[in-house]
Parts: C-alpha cells; sequence; structure tokens
C-alpha cells in the first residue's frame, strides 16, 4: 500500500521561533556590553571597574565574600575618622557577593571576585531582555514582545551605559528586578480579569480558578519586595504600583464593572513585598507607606459595593476616595510631621529641582539651564523625539514626539474608550516613569524598558498593518469542512512562490520598522558600549598599588579591610587605633582609594566638597588643622 504524499511541509512553531530570537537577543546584548569595552576593563595586570560608585560596592562584596553570608553594619573606612553605618539595603551586593563565593567553592581568590564581579551588570542587562519580552507578549501578541525585546537589547543611554562591562552598580539590578515584578503584576491582572476571580474563590480554596493569579502575585511581590532591598529609593514602584490600584478601581467602578478580581491581586502583592522588606529593614517610611498601599485594594473594593449596593451615582465614588485621601494626609500630618514631610519628599524627583552640578540628577531636557533634546535623543534616539537635534534643522522639529511617545498617546486613547485592566498597568507605569525622567535624567535607564515595549506594539501594530496579520491569524477548522478535506482526493502540493502586493507591502514595511526603530540605535550603541569613561586610568592604579604597598598599614593587621566591624554605640564615635590614619581626597577618588590602596578616606561619601578645596587650597600645614 503506498503512502499518501505529504501535504504539507513541517514548519517552525512560531513560540519555537520566537526563543530562538529571544536567545539570539540576549547574545547580542551581552556580545555588546561584554566584548567592546573588554580591553578597557582587562588592562594589563589590573582589573577595572568602569562606574566609580562601583568601587564602593566592591568594597562591600570584598567583605562580604569573607564573611558570607553576613554583611557588615559599618566601615571605618569610609569618613575617617567617624567611620559610617551600612544599612540592609544591599541585595545586590549579597548576590553578587554569593554567586562570587559559590564560584569559588566558599574561598574565592580575589581575581576570581574581580572577574565574576565586572560580567554581573552585562548578564543581569542582557537576562531583562526576557521580561520585556514577556510582557510585550502578554500585553501585544508573541511578536510585539519580540520587536521589544530585540529593542531593548540594543537601546543606547543610561540603560547601555549603566550595565557595560565592569559597571557593577546596582542600577542595572533595579531594571531587571521591576521589569521581572511589573511582568508578573501584569500576568496576575490578566489571570485574574480573565478568570473573574474574587475573594470568594480564596475562601473556598477554589485553587483551579485561583492558582495562577495567586503565584503570579506571590511572584511579582517577591520581585518588588528584592527590589526595595537593593535601592534605597525603592518607593518608587510601590508608588505607581499603588497608583495603578487607585486608578483601576476608579474606572472599573465608572463602568460599573466588579472589582473583586483586583482585590487579591493587591493584597496578595504588596503583602508579599511587606514581608520581604520586613525581614531585611524597619523604615517607619517604608513601613507605613507600605501598609497604606496593601489597604487600597480592600478600602477601594469595599468602597465601590457599598455604594453599588445602595445605588450611590458613580461619581461619588472618587470624590468620596479623594475626600478619604486628605483625611489619611492629615492624620499622617498631625501624628508625625518629619514623617509627613519623609513621604512628599519623595516627590522631589518629579521635579526640575536635581542639582545640576550632579550628572544623573539633571533634567533631562533642561540639563544646563537651557531646553536641548540632546539627552533624550542620546538616550531613545527615534523612540522619544521623531527629528535628530541636528542644528540645520529648524528647532520646532526636533520636539515632535518619537514612537515610544506616540505609542503611548495611542494605547491610552485605547484603554479609555475599550477598558483593559493590564495594559491600563503600562500607561500608569509609562507615565510616571517618564515624569521622574524628565524630573532627573538617571530615570532614563527606567523608562528603556517602558520606551522599548510601547514602540515594539507600535512597530507590531504596523506591521500587522502592513499584511503580517493574515501570517499570524489561526484558521479556523469546522467538522464539515474536516469531513471534505477527508473524502477529497489527495494532490501533490505545487512547488513554488508567486510574489504579490501583499508581500511586497510586507517587505517595504520591515525595511521601514528596521531604518526607523532598530537602525538608529546601533551606531551610538557601538559608541557607548566601547568606551570606559569613569574607570581610572593606568597612573591612578599604579599609584594607588603604590600606595597599598609602601606606606604603614593604618590598622592593627593588614587583614583588617576583610573583618566585620562593630559600631560605635550611640553618640559615641569609633575607637580608631593611634596608627590610623585617612587620606583627604574628592568623592569620586577615595572609593578607588579604599577598594585599591585599602586606606581609610575623609568627608566621602557625602557632601564635603567645600572642605576637600579649602584643604588642597591651602598654602601651610597649620591652617588645614583649621578646617572642620
Amino acid at each position: 500500500m503506498n503512502k499518501e504524499p505529504a501535504t504539507e511541509e513541517k514548519r517552525l512553531s512560531p513560540a519555537l521561533l520566537a526563543g530562538i530570537i529571544i536567545a539570539l537577543f540576549f547574545g547580542i546584548a551581552l556580545f555588546l556590553r561584554a566584548y567592546l569595552p573588554y580591553d578597557q576593563v582587562f588592562s594589563g595586570e589590573w582589573i577595572k571597574f568602569t562606574s566609580v560608585d562601583a568601587y564602593y560596592q566592591m568594597r562591600l562584596v570584598d567583605n562580604l565574600v569573607h564573611n558570607f553570608p553576613q554583611l557588615t553594619n559599618f566601615d571605618p573606612y569610609l569618613l575617617y575618622p567617624f567611620g559610617i553605618a551600612i544599612d540592609n539595603i544591599h541585595f545586590f551586593n549579597w548576590l553578587l557577593a554569593g554567586i562570587s563565593w559559590v564560584i569559588g567553592l566558599g574561598s574565592p581568590s580575589q581575581h576570581t571576585i574581580d572577574v565574576v564581579a565586572v560580567y554581573f551588570p552585562a548578564v543581569l542587562a542582557a537576562l531583562t531582555v526576557i521580561p520585556v519580552y514577556f510582557i510585550g507578549k502578554e500585553l501585544f501578541g508573541r511578536w510585539a514582545g519580540v520587536l521589544s525585546a530585540g529593542l531593548i537589547a540594543i537601546l543606547p543611554g543610561e540603560f547601555l551605559g549603566r550595565s557595560i562591562l565592569g559597571f557593577t552598580d546596582h542600577h542595572v539590578a533595579e531594571t531587571l528586578f521591576t521589569a521581572t515584578a511589573m511582568m508578573f503584576l501584569v500576568l496576575a491582572i490578566k489571570a485574574s480579569r480573565e478568570r473573574g476571580l474574587t475573594l470568594g474563590h480564596l475562601r473556598h480554596r477554589d485553587w483551579a480558578m485561583s492558582r495562577r493569579p495567586i503565584i503570579f502575585s506571590l511572584l511579582s511581590g517577591l520581585f518588588l519586595g528584592i527590589y526595595l532591598i537593593t535601592w534605597i529609593g525603592g518607593l518608587l514602584f510601590v508608588f505607581i504600583i499603588a497608583s495603578y490600584f487607585f486608578i483601576q478601581f476608579i474606572i472599573d467602578h465608572l463602568r460599573r464593572q466588579s472589582t473583586d478580581y483586583l482585590v487579591p491581586v493587591g493584597i496578595i502583592t504588596f503583602f508579599t513585598t511587606l514581608i520581604i522588606y520586613i525581614l531585611f529593614s524597619r523604615s517607619a517610611l517604608s513601613l507605613v507607606s507600605l501598609g497604606i498601599a496593601s489597604l487600597i485594594p480592600i478600602v477601594m473594593n469595599v468602597a465601590s459595593r457599598l455604594m453599588t449596593q445602595k445605588g450611590i451615582k458613580p461619581l461619588y465614588y472618587l470624590l468620596a476616595l479623594v475626600g478619604s485621601g486628605g483625611v489619611v494626609i492629615i492624620i499622617i500630618y498631625a501624628i508625625s510631621q518629619s514623617l509627613f514631610h519623609s513621604i512628599f519628599g519623595q516627590f522631589d524627583i518629579f521635579f526640575w529641582s536635581g542639582s545640576r552640578t550632579i550628572l544623573e540628577m539633571q533634567p533631562i531636557l533642561y540639563p544646563r539651564g537651557e531646553l536641548t533634546t540632546q539627552l533624550a535623543w542620546g538616550n531613545f534616539n527615534t523612540n522619544f523625539f521623531l527629528i535628530p537635534p541636528w542644528p540645520q534643522l529648524p528647532s520646532l522639529l526636533h520636539w515632535i514626539p518619537g514612537l515610544s511617545l506616540i505609542s503611548l498617546g495611542i494605547l491610552t486613547y485605547l484603554v479609555i474608550k475599550q477598558g483593559n485592566a493590564e495594559k491600563s498597568v503600562l500607561i500608569v507605569w509609562s507615565v510616571v516613569i517618564l515624569l521622574a525622567t524628565l524630573g532627573q535624567r538617571r530615570f532614563a535607564y527606567y523608562f528603556a524598558i517602558n520606551a522599548a515595549v510601547l514602540t515594539g506594539y507600535l512597530s507590531w501594530q504596523f506591521l500587522r498593518f502592513a499584511g503580517f496579520k493574515k501570517l499570524t491569524a489561526k484558521p479556523v477548522e469546522t467538522s464539515e469542512r474536516l469531513k471534505r478535506e477527508k473524502a477529497r482526493p489527495k494532490k501533490r502540493q505545487k512547488a513554488g512562490f508567486r510574489l504579490t502586493y501583499r508581500h511586497i507591502n510586507m517587505a517595504l514595511a520591515v525595511i521601514i520598522v528596521f531604518f526607523l526603530v532598530f537602525f538608529p540605535n546601533i551606531k551610538p550603541t557601538i559608541s557607548i558600549a566601547s568606551q570606559a569613561h569613569f574607570a581610572p586610568d593606568d597612573a591612578w592604579t599604579s599609584s594607588l598599588s603604590w600606595l597599598k604597598e609602601n606606606t604603614p598599614e593604618p590598622f592593627d593587621k593588614p587583614d583588617f579591610y576583610y573583618q566585620l566591624y562593630e559600631p560605635p554605640l550611640l553618640e559615641e564615635r569609633y575607637h580608631y587605633p593611634e596608627s590610623a590614619y585617612g587620606v583627604m581626597a574628592w568623592v569620586d577618588y577615595g572609593y578607588w582609594i579604599t577598594r585599591i590602596a585599602h586606606r581609610p578616606v575623609n568627608l566621602t561619601p557625602g557632601p564635603g566638597g567645600a572642605y576637600v578645596a579649602k584643604f588642597f587650597l591651602s598654602q601651610d600645614e597649620d591652617s588645614t588643622q583649621e578646617i572642620k
């Protein structure tokens, strides 16, 4: 009996193809960050770090590895002759030290620690490709996620600059943890909304209904908690997520829709975050903020239910919430004015009031007291402003919104018109981070995630319009059609390809997307990744090595650098031995001196620049003694 010829060739599944492409983007992201600056990091006998603050982070890592898993809570090498307290918001250092400790089998060499550390930020940045893909996929479809992942892999600016080889600081970890937390939040909201999850399902232990939303909520809270113990300013994303729930409750109530599905997600997310944070810190500001955020889903759901049952107009729901918020603010102010000012002082990041002498705190559109699009273009290219800031073009053209901003506007309009709870997450998240980026340029490394997802969405919509929609549409099979297909004699498929206008449109669309979205990033990305502006030059490294080997040991024994230190009692100063001394240095160089030369430094970290300047401008030793 002869076999019938195959009517269709086996094709690579879309999921597998997308996975291969994402793996490729991971490799590209890692290559750009690790290969291009390699020679500037591995320089002769030295391994250099490409960030000034990386030397501070590595000082902690050095000590932590030798005492793993215990982190010292005091450092006598900084701010000599006082020393400085070390808080517990150092998960980045703990994670890096833990990986080094495991790779070094419990006793890693200094070389092993340095090699692991310089690659650490590049690997974290490459891993960020994964949550970006899933955010785009869950919100807009698989190929929108692929485009978003490809863009974040090559996007220049703050995100790339802070994740190259040797830029061992917590910024890229913040981006990875927040992107992952938001990814799981989107998944939790989507699963809860589609399943109609309520607290009743939890009370009756309906795990089939509640399993996925609960797991995703727990994971969102886990990564949000990790973020809070990574960066002391992590309340930014607590505010973002709390703002989302506040807005989404109002939207659903005004649309006369149930708000029950939001409650389990909000409670589990914030409560998980609170538990993780309590294990590491007891900051009143963070605990109060998390406590308020945890109550938002409960209070707003109860209010919505009561007002719906009593037939009160939906508009009064908004007025009642605003009034309740005002009462809470008054209560906080009455209990503690310092706590009140601490909470509302966090919103300074949204205003153009940062110190212009500190680069990362400059407003991105107003860095030196003059409006310009250069910084924004350097970070995002066509994703922020559509036209480059060429001087020969009229300045008005420089301010045409770019792809991510256009996408944000379109998406906001569609969500307002049609409603979609998980897409609202992206809108609220993007608006808040955009405002923070306008206030301080450092937040551009956060907005890189939003820009990639928003531009990926717009790009895929354009490609679908050009004809790719038919390729991704699934044919609907009916029983009658299947019967006809079985009864019809099989015919051998003729090989060949017939070019159509649709194919031409698709090819043109791919070219347009490539040259508008991806191509403008290639040259600046290679340029940024190839530079290491903040690495110490050979003269500094050589001098500090000499300082370590040829000056008296300031403490009792050479391995004092790696010991755990007991902090002084309250209102007492740290007891230094008579042999101790400090090296006067500017903040940046102070970190180099501490980590490379193992010598205490004065007036770093902290303000103190005026004292350092007075010291170096003094004409004799007596006048330096008068500086206090």
